[in-house]
């Protein structure tokens, strides 16, 4: 994804009797870290660091801070915990906080609500009880750089808020809805994301925004019987496999198919098209023993947290030994599709015989899909 806002990496300091700090920063940007740090306490006298989760944007200086923190505590998911002992390859002090855990830094009280898969598996939303302040990391978030950091302050930026979801978060949708039912009761001020604004004016207006987007997502994503034909072909045969694919596929009625060339397509445009399907057949020949490149880029945009199940075949021409079959198929089966039958693949270009092969498998293909 792009930052054309460019973005920020959200570190919070807690002034309470024992001292915290909610998340890091990526490690390249760490003495600037430090040194803002140094300016509220001295390093030595922190007793809590909650690692939201533990992807290195927001862990990856956590290390270093743990040198200068020696005296320092790590609270993070039992999952996140597992993660950062095999980061860090050092000793540390840690407590695993489940649901519902409370932090007690003397004046204050910090609760972890687990909300795992957003969109890290290990991922906690923190809550500082006395402030009314929810930390939540990547959720409700944005890439977007402002130097008056307050969302009342930084002017209009839907924009990157959008394509945040997008591109982040809208495939885990299902996850947030889960997240936002677990701090619905929760008294809310402000809150404190990993990216973007601080949002205190416009906290709850967010939160709903969310909740619209995700259950927008959820209604319309996939679309019931939906087949996308990705494809690349290098001299037509394959794209002549896919032609026929389609035309069986099109003999089902009710079934809509989106047939993609997708040897220039953009990432945003195609991961939508695979959102959207609950079918695919994904065609490439064969290059150099491989298939081609633009199909494991539509790999890349799947998640087997959102796409499990759907099911999927392979198709291409290929000139000699057609290891794209076998690669296509194992990406499909390592992204828990179903995958359907078993694939069809032709040498060169297909015969007469062989067309009429490949457009019966389209139409038993999405009678299948019906069932």
């Amino acid at each position: 994804m792009e930052t054309k806002y460019g973005t920020t990496y959200n570190s919070y300091f807690i002034n309470a009797d024992k001292k915290a700090v909610v998340d890091v920063v990526k490690e390249k940007f760490f003495p600037v870290f430090e040194a803002k740090l140094r300016q509220l306490c001295n390093p030595e006298e922190i007793a809590y660091i909650f690692v939201s989760h533990t992807e290195p944007d927001h862990s990856g200086g956590l290390k270093r801070l743990l040198k200068i923190a020696p005296n320092a505590t790590v609270v993070a998911s039992n999952s996140a915990i597992v993660n950062l002992k095999e980061q860090l390859n050092m000793p540390f002090q840690y407590v695993t906080a489940n649901d519902g855990f409370v932090t007690d830094l003397g004046n204050k009280k910090i609760t972890t609500i687990c909300a795992p898969n957003l969109h890290w598996p290990d991922t906690v939303f923190n809550y500082l009880q006395e402030d009314k302040v929810l930390f939540t990391c990547d959720a409700f978030g944005a890439h977007f750089c402002h130097e008056a950091m307050y969302d009342d302050k930084v002017g209009n930026y839907d924009d990157a808020f959008q394509y945040y979801f997008d591109v982040i978060l809208k495939p885990f949708s299902k996850f947030l809805l889960n997240a936002i039912e677990k701090i619905s009761h929760l008294q809310i001020d402000a809150i404190c994301t990993g990216h973007g604004p601080l949002l205190r004016e416009s906290s709850l207006k967010i939160v709903e925004k969310t909740k619209h987007l995700c259950e927008t997502y959820l209604e319309n994503y996939p679309e019931k019987n939906r087949i996308l034909i990705a494809f690349v072909s290098a001299y037509g045969y394959t794209k002549i496999i896919a032609e026929k694919l389609k035309e069986g596929v099109e003999k089902v009625p009710g079934v809509s198919v989106d047939f993609c060339d997708i040897e220039t397509i953009d990432p945003a445009t195609l991961g939508e098209k695979i959102a959207k399907a609950n079918a695919y057949l994904f065609g490439s020949p064969t290059i150099n023993q491989n298939m081609l490149p633009q199909l494991y880029t539509a790999f890349a945009l799947m998640t087997p947290l959102r796409d499990r199940g759907k099911s999927a075949a392979a198709f291409g021409a290929y000139g000699w030994s057609g290891e794209a079959k076998q690669n296509l198929i194992a990406n499909m089966h390592n992204l828990k599709l179903k995958c359907y039958l078993d694939s069809m693949f032709v040498k060169f270009i297909p015969s007469e015989v062989e067309e009429e092969n490949i457009i019966k498998f389209g139409e038993i293909f999405a009678k299948e899909l019906k069932i």
